[in-house]
């Protein structure tokens, strides 16, 4: 395919794709991959190759072929020299691909073109996995199903090595990954930004030169890439729904021995018990509040906000509960100052009322827990609305 891959006016001397090339030691490819780039690529294109330390001659290859070269004195990672080709790209349309010559470069003017309706492009691999090697075919699968899961991407290949993305995008996405899980957290953070996300088949060819993906030591960083990611971006499986299972098992346990331990021939349920499970109560609340804080972090970091967050942030349910909170704070805390006096003008002997003071001393940590949850919602309240 030769046609220009954007339609310019003859006028028109602004860049506006570029092709960043990561390489480490990727000489006996690049040259390849780059005679290819020439066919596709007009002027208002630019190539930027990005030396990942490397020890043979992809520089000069990069050199001779009058691409523009960004060098690394070592080895920093896949994912630190894709970041470095975005700092530096002045395209509108920012297209990513191995050096490697495993991606066909003729797949490019179709990329540019989706990406004017869409933000992300992602190519999906329809054939050729022959030239992969069995462990990563699969460990592609193992991680397309863990994303799906955990953060909700739809279709698969999530981890395939050729993607574009709008410049502004990329700009405001604040990329962090050093190594191969870079493409794991561009297409989580694409999903939490509402992004528009489109899919392109191609051909996967046979590789030119040495693999550099070591499958155990880079597929757990890509995995500790994704497990930590939902800590932020999904925060109701990690914090909410756990919390809220706690809180239920919690009061169950509490209601059941709320009077009295219950013996069994196995074993029996104190009061002690009856003290552990009111303190599940306010352990499964401050887990519900880990997940509000981490999605308002997610909110802090340029994403909109979920649903159920602007739900909570909503002025009627924030002042209702800080209300419910502040009431059973004082219920609570003048129920613990009547068993006291109770106590002390009976002639402060052996207390009996343990329940009793626990249960109140709890309603009072949870009045003053949701009191705080709802002051803290409140500040950041104006961020929630849509």
């Amino acid at each position: 395919m030769t046609k220009p891959m954007v339609s310019t006016s003859p006028e028109a001397n602004e860049t506006l794709v570029t092709v960043i090339l990561p390489a480490f030691n990727e000489a006996a490819g690049l040259a390849h991959v780059l005679s290819q780039l020439g066919q596709v690529l007009d002027r208002h294109s630019e190539i930027i190759v990005v030396d990942d330390g490397s020890s043979d001659g992809t520089a000069s290859v990069a050199e001779e072929h009058g691409c523009r070269l960004i060098r690394h004195d070592s080895n920093r990672g896949k994912g630190a020299a894709v970041r470095a080709g975005f700092s530096s790209a002045r395209g509108q349309a920012v297209v990513v691909m191995d050096a490697d010559g495993t991606y066909p470069a003729a797949a490019i003017p179709q990329m540019v073109e989706l990406l004017s309706g869409y933000h992300l492009v992602r190519c999906v691999r329809r054939s050729g996995s022959e030239h992969m090697p069995a462990i990563n075919r699969v460990g592609n699968r193992i991680f397309d199903s863990l994303l799906a899961r955990t953060h909700g991407l739809d279709g698969g290949d999530h981890l395939s090595g050729m993607y574009g993305l709008r410049r502004e995008v990329v700009l405001g996405m604040n990329l962090e990954a050093e190594g191969f899980d870079i493409e794991a957290e561009i297409g989580i953070k694409a999903r939490a930004g509402g992004l528009r996300a489109a899919t392109l088949p191609i051909d996967y060819q046979p590789r030119l030169g040495e693999k550099k993906l070591r499958p155990w030591r880079d597929g757990l960083q890509i995995l500790g890439r994704i497990l930590a990611m939902i800590l932020i971006y999904n925060p109701m499986l990690t914090f909410v729904f756990p919390g809220m299972a706690l809180m239920a098992l919690a009061i169950a346990g509490a209601l059941m021995l709320r009077e009295n331990p219950i013996i069994t021939p196995y074993f029996g349920l104190s009061i002690h018990s009856f003290i552990v499970a009111t303190l599940g109560i306010l352990t499964g609340f401050q887990l519900v509040v880990f997940g509000m804080a981490a999605a308002l972090y997610r909110v802090e970091s340029g994403f909109p906000p979920q649903a159920w967050l602007v739900a909570l942030g909503a002025t009627p349910l924030r002042l209702g509960a800080a209300g419910a909170g502040l009431l059973l704070a004082l219920s609570a805390a003048t129920r613990i100052l009547l068993l006291t006096a109770s106590w002390y003008f009976s002639g402060a002997g052996i207390f009996e009322q343990t329940r009793a003071v626990v249960l109140a001393s709890t309603a009072l940590v949870g009045g003053l827990q949701v009191l705080s949850a709802s002051v803290f919602l409140s500040i950041f309240a104006g961020r929630l609305r849509k």
